[in-house]
């Protein structure tokens, strides 16, 4: 299983943190993409490596609200993650699997299901805002009690352009939303049915 899925936990600073203004920028482009009720877009994920070097994945990516989505990734190579909203599937079909996932923990992180309305504002508090030339970035914490993290979100005219999150060793794994389409993505595209010959794990 790629680990490119996993939004890295790692650790949570100590910095003291402050719920998110309703009147922030960050605040209207989460806003802004809670108030869809689904929605698509192509995506590219870059991990930098602290010691130098990086890889880029890309893929698309769709969601409907609540909690259904499908996360397919095109390069280097195909591998599906897909939701009806009970329990996840993987599906690789250069390996010729599909499993169905029991520890989704690590593989359905507080950032999926911020994207997909699981999580709201309220449990999304500020750390830290840099503003750049082109884009804001927000150091954020988000989720509840102990399923936190802390990200990075980059918001640029309102809209919201990439999520970062960072390991205890400062890799970098940031994911840009690179074209929104807020048409409502089709009911079956998060239905996953075994192509004939796959073989099955998991399943009950």
């Amino acid at each position: 299983m790629l680990w490119i899925w996993v939004f890295a936990l790692g650790a949570v600073s100590t910095a003291f943190a402050v719920p998110l203004a309703s009147n922030s920028g960050l605040a209207k482009a989460l806003t802004g993409l809670s108030e869809l009720k689904g929605f698509s877009t192509p995506f590219k994920q870059v991990l930098s490596y602290a010691e130098g070097g990086e890889r880029e994945y890309s893929g698309q990516l769709s969601v409907l609200r609540p909690g259904k989505f499908s996360w397919r990734y095109l390069k280097p190579y195909e591998q599906l993650f897909v939701s009806n909203g009970d329990g996840i599937w993987l599906y690789e079909p250069d390996l010729m699997q599909a499993q169905k996932l029991q520890d989704l923990g690590e593989i359905d992180p507080v950032v999926m299901q911020l994207l997909d309305g699981r999580i709201g504002l309220e449990a999304v508090n500020t750390l830290d805002k840099q503003e750049l030339a082109d884009v804001d970035v927000w150091h954020v914490r988000i989720g509840k009690e102990q399923q936190v993290t802390e990200v990075w979100l980059g918001v640029e005219n309102g809209t919201l352009r990439w999520l970062e999150s960072r390991d205890v060793l400062m890799n970098k794994n940031r994911l840009y939303l690179l074209d929104i389409d807020k048409k409502l993505p089709a009911e079956d595209k998060f239905e996953f049915i075994a192509p004939e010959g796959v073989d099955v794990i998991g399943a009950k």
